[in-house]
């Protein structure tokens, strides 16, 4: 049986895609597939995973290391002619139509990843270029039901496959490399993390929760744009990978008051180190967290009071036990059925579909 070839293409190779996509890479060689990496350069996944296609030297800026990036995987699929090619979300769907449509005149198979369902920076004619992309691409991919939804609306595809986000594999495997950015006290963590210098992030909502003492917790805002707040420690820089799983190991709760989200990575690697997710019942987040199961969700206006109530109730050592080891349970098993998918959609294997079993609660 001959190798499969696969060009797997992450735009940024940075954040919580990339540790998706290098889930994406593990799970494909270890099945003995040529996986060729396309990113970014410099970026931590093109350090964790070196790849096979990067920009190189080309036009400066932003937008002409994309396009740059673009011209050399165009040049190498269709010298290379692989199996497949994975395109890990979308950047600018206006000129990364023309890998796709280079692919498919070479007789290669694109899927691509839709980690969400809309550009992240609006741009003139942005949601018509997305649309052309999403109908364009030979299978589409999301890893939650909120986000099929959205592309299904927007293609009018009904063949999306919809598969649970996966271990950050290559963060876990820097568990005790580093330590937690935030002192050691006393009492409980109660984490926010991430580039909170996003305002759907809805780090402002934290002020009122953190502002008076609510013992044994203790609060750390970490991540890019981190505000001084009273009743809080923050850091406000950009935290290296093994930073940001000995800060998260470190907390005992991970808060996320998000305004909008499509999924969360935070969630998934809080989940597997340890720490009882806290999060708004929205986009889909509802779909990583149950309530009262593996996690707490509160609504979308819910009062600073209400997030003090639940964590009340987390400082109960065996309430805490009980929500991380379901957690980290659905996770192992969301990731087992990721990997089974995956291999089914890049390698043609059976899938746990095609075997009549349920794709657990991210199907659609």
């Amino acid at each position: 049986m001959s190798v499969r070839t696969i060009v797997l293409v992450d735009w940024l190779g940075r954040g919580g895609i990339a540790h998706c996509s290098e889930a994406w890479v593990e799970v494909l060689r270890g099945e003995g597939a040529d996986v060729l990496l396309a990113t970014r350069p410099g970026r931590e996944l093109a350090t964790s995973v070196p790849p096979a296609i990067s920009a190189g030297v080309g036009i400066s800026g932003a937008l002409g290391a994309h396009l740059t990036l673009i011209a050399r995987i165009t040049r190498e699929v269709v010298r290379v002619r692989p199996d497949v090619v994975i395109l890990q979300n979308f950047v600018v769907p206006h000129v990364e139509v023309a890998l796709v449509v280079a692919a498919q005149r070479a007789g290669v198979e694109v899927v691509l990843v839709a980690h969400e369902p809309a550009p992240s920076r609006a741009a003139p004619g942005g949601a018509r270029a997305l649309r052309h992309l999403f109908r364009r691409v030979d299978r589409l991919v999301v890893h939650s039901a909120f986000v099929g939804d959205l592309v299904g609306g927007a293609s009018g595809r009904s063949d999306i496959a919809c598969i649970p986000l996966p271990l950050p594999v290559g963060l876990l495997a820097l568990r005790g490399v580093d330590v937690s950015v935030l002192p050691v006290r006393d009492g409980l963590l109660a984490l926010h993390v991430g580039n909170l210098h996003r305002s759907y992030k809805g780090t402002g909502m934290l002020v009122d929760v953190v502002g008076a003492p609510l013992p044994p917790w203790s609060f750390g805002l970490v991540g890019r744009g981190a505000p001084p707040t009273a009743g809080a420690t923050s850091v406000d820089r950009f935290l290296t990978p093994a930073e940001l799983v000995a800060t998260v190991e470190s907390s005992h709760a991970v808060l996320l008051p998000y305004r909008s989200a499509s999924q969360s990575g935070v969630v998934v690697l809080a989940q597997a180190l340890g720490a009882v997710v806290l999060a708004i019942r929205v986009g889909g987040l509802a779909e990583q967290v149950e309530d009262g199961v593996d996690g707490l969700l509160l609504g979308i206006d819910a009062p600073a009071s209400a997030w003090r109530e639940q964590l009340s109730a987390l400082a109960d050592a065996g309430y805490r036990a009980q929500l991380a080891g379901s957690a980290l349970r659905r996770v192992t098993e969301d990731h087992v059925r990721f990997a089974t998918e995956v291999r089914h959609l890049a390698l043609g294997k059976p899938s746990a579909s095609s075997s009549g079993q349920a794709t657990g609660p991210f199907a659609p």
